[in-house]
């Protein structure tokens, strides 16, 4: 029997990028568990902190390795045919008894996010788990051209898109919370630098007529600048609200009339494919993987300067209001992107890497 083991630690946080990530593909490998056994004779083993034994259900194993010994994992006597770390920041780097290892490459935002020592501290991480890894996996074509462009790297590779959760399949509660207007843009994220969120709170200044809905950490410092910058200019068409649930989020992306995401920096951009799947325009920065994910439905901001940015709105959201089948069409371009699509490449690339064929 090959083990295949994949570690999965960020499922603590489930609304998360990383969480959301690592519990989709660890429910959806679960399920195929029974049929890797009899076909393939693969058995499915996860690393998972200790209060989530069990989560992926009984036809899967599990090792439970609390958070102050996963830096001891690598020294482990557990042997593996394969080894897959599905984020390239794990505190796991690899383990010395498995035969081949596979690393999942979201981003190297810390390139972009920080300098000096902290930026080469980062480089040097990453360095070494790259010179570790004998396979990589890329959540999209820029996250391979980005990494490749600073870091030589000989491992063979595949691009396997993130899945999206059709967040449109759960019961939306109509009623919006708090006192949030009707037909309100909306934007959602962790609110760190990097999202470029104070150019959505100067724009609404030239777009009185409009009110805009952010969600997110608030007390980040980023967010705490944010709030401040709202107050000091009486912007009273902007409405904020901290984390909300997956029902909640639906309900939103239900509601509003638009969703916004100048992003500086992404590896793949999941709120924006969330919101496609409502049929809602979506209004995105042009660099990194954006384009890329949004497709031609999307709409983009070429100026990322606050008045231009209103002008492309209020042109952008007359060109959508009058083509009847724009939602359908933004529907169905975020409709590549799906969970069940992401594991079955997942699988292909395991039996790949193993030298089974299907």
């Amino acid at each position: 029997m090959r083990k295949i083991i994949i570690e999965t630690y960020p499922i603590t946080t489930p609304y998360v990028g990383l969480g959301e990530f690592c519990k989709q593909i660890g429910e959806r490998l679960s399920k195929r568990a029974n049929e890797l056994r009899s076909l393939y004779d693969i058995e499915l083993c996860f690393i998972v902190p200790p209060r989530f034994n069990g989560c992926y259900g009984e036809d899967v194993n599990y090792y439970c390795i609390p958070a102050s010994l996963r830096w001891l994992l690598p020294f482990f006597p557990i042997k593996a045919d394969l080894l897959h770390i599905p984020y390239q920041c794990s505190k796991v780097k690899c383990l010395y008894a498995a035969k081949k290892y596979l690393l999942t490459i979201h981003d190297i935002n810390f390139m972009y996010e920080r300098t000096g020592n902290k930026q080469k501290r980062s480089i040097k991480r990453f360095k070494n788990r790259l010179r570790k890894a004998d396979y990589i996996s890329y959540i999209s074509n820029f996250a391979c051209e980005d990494t490749e462009k600073h870091f030589y790297n000989h491992q063979p590779h595949k691009i396997i898109y993130n899945g999206v959760t059709d967040l449109s399949l759960l019961p939306c509660e109509n009623n919006l919370p708090l006192d949030i207007p009707s037909n309100f843009l909306f934007h959602l994220s962790s609110l760190q630098p990097k999202k470029n969120v104070h150019l959505l709170i100067e724009m609404m200044k030239f777009l009185p007529e409009y009110n805009l809905l952010i969600v997110g950490n608030w007390n980040t410092e980023y967010g705490k600048i944010l709030k401040k910058e709202i107050l000091d200019n009486k912007l009273r068409n902007i409405y904020t609200l901290s984390h909300v649930t997956e029902t909640e989020k639906a309900s939103l992306f239900a509601a509003c009339k638009a969703f916004l995401f100048p992003s500086l920096c992404e590896g793949f951009g999941l709120p924006p494919i969330e919101a496609m799947k409502f049929g809602k325009p979506v209004f995105l920065s042009k660099l990194t993987s954006l384009p890329e994910i949004g497709g031609n439905e999307a709409f983009y901001w070429e100026d990322l300067s606050p008045q231009k940015m209103a002008e492309v709105l209020k042109d952008k959201l007359a060109l959508y209001d009058a083509s009847s089948d724009y939602p359908e069409r933004l529907i169905k371009s975020a409709s590549r992107f799906n969970w069940d699509n992401c594991v079955d490449q997942y699988i292909k690339y395991y039996l790949e890497i193993l030298g089974i064929e299907e």
